[in-house]
């Protein structure tokens, strides 16, 4: 679970052989001013740990958020970057 700005949202191509089996396709990616970072058992993270990581999801993305957006973003349990769910973050 990772809290932060969005700095940056853009299209990319997910690059062949990156997915075994998986056509190559838009997605989203996002890179994010993260304020704070949870790992799988509440832990805290140290946002400069994810300082220079893209997180990645679906292009459907890229109209309901931009840059400047302050979101709350879940990876999948399978990959670290890949979002499970993003929604505008509360205010702290």
């Amino acid at each position: 679970r990772v809290v932060g700005t969005i700095r940056t949202i853009e299209l990319s191509m997910r690059r062949p052989g990156e997915f075994e089996h998986v056509e190559p396709r838009q997605i989203a990616k996002i890179s994010l001013d993260v304020e704070r970072a949870l790992d799988d058992e509440g832990a805290e993270v140290d946002p400069f740990n994810l300082m220079e990581m893209h997180f990645k999801g679906p292009v459907e993305l890229l109209p309901r958020f931009s840059a400047g957006d302050r979101v709350e973003i879940v990876t999948t349990h399978d990959s670290p970057l890949q979002i499970s769910s993003i929604k505008p973050a509360p205010l702290s």
